[in-house]
């Protein structure tokens, strides 16, 4: 029998298999993305019926198999119960999560992007930030996390330092020279500008510390939008969920 293993981390996703029982997917901070089954784990009397919820952080006792670990224990220390009670902080949690899911390595651990996540779903739960801005954030903090950063302190042309416009096709910002020997550049106001570089510069505890103008999120909106749909090409189906309720 092979031996007992723990992992810190969270469950990105639960779902059945067979009569009984679930297969998880967790991100950990030693191994990265691993795959896990949980036996017996949808009989009413389990002892991982509460444990093997999404979006349950903790530190989860496996065993490890060929292919897959196999779950027989662990402790939870956060269920982030706030965003599991709201049907719109649900949406943005799984797709946070299908996003980790999707960009995680297996094997490798990366405990900013379980810092990340972390983070993102604490202040989900907290409700003083508009839930599309934690998108926005979140989703231009992920890239750079992932080696993807927007080129967002230079321009991506010249190398000026004083930027003033998007470029999506250049991966990043231009400065008014550039910008006007483009075409579809998109010019920013200097608080898009700061508020983009904030995020690709601060730590993860201070990530979401801020609101905007309901003018410079429309900017903000845009650019990191399209940024994002441009690196990451799959189509989750939990922001179709998400759409739906909009």
């Amino acid at each position: 029998m092979r031996d007992k293993i723990e992992l810190q981390g969270m469950i990105l996703s639960s779902m059945p298999v067979g009569d009984y029982d679930k297969r998880l997917v967790l991100l950990t901070k030693e191994r990265g993305k691993i795959t896990a089954f949980a036996r017996g784990a949808r009989k009413p009397n389990s002892p991982y019926l509460g444990l093997s919820e999404p979006f349950n952080f903790g530190t989860f006792s496996l065993i490890e198999g060929f292919d897959a670990y196999r779950l027989i224990g662990g402790e939870v220390k956060e269920y982030f119960p706030d965003v599991k009670n709201d049907i719109e902080g649900i949406c943005y949690g799984t797709y946070f999560c299908d996003v980790l899911e999707y960009l995680s390595v297996e094997g490798i651990g990366d405990v900013n992007m379980l810092n990340l996540l972390y983070i993102s779903l604490k202040v989900l739960g907290k409700k003083k930030i508009s839930n599309p801005l934690i998108r926005r954030i979140f989703e231009l903090k992920v890239l750079a996390l992932d080696g993807e950063a927007m080129a967002a302190f230079s321009c991506v042309k010249c190398g000026k330092k004083q930027v003033s416009a998007f470029y999506l096709q250049g991966n990043g910002l231009l400065c008014d020279g550039c910008a006007r020997q483009v075409q579809r550049a998109y010019t920013l106001s200097e608080s898009a500008l700061y508020m983009i570089q904030y995020v690709l510069s601060a730590p993860l505890n201070k990530l979401y510390t801020f609101q905007v103008a309901d003018d410079v999120f429309r900017e903000i909106d845009t650019v990191i939008g399209s940024y994002f749909s441009q690196h990451v090409t799959k189509k989750f189906n939990s922001l179709e969920i998400l759409s739906s309720l909009s």
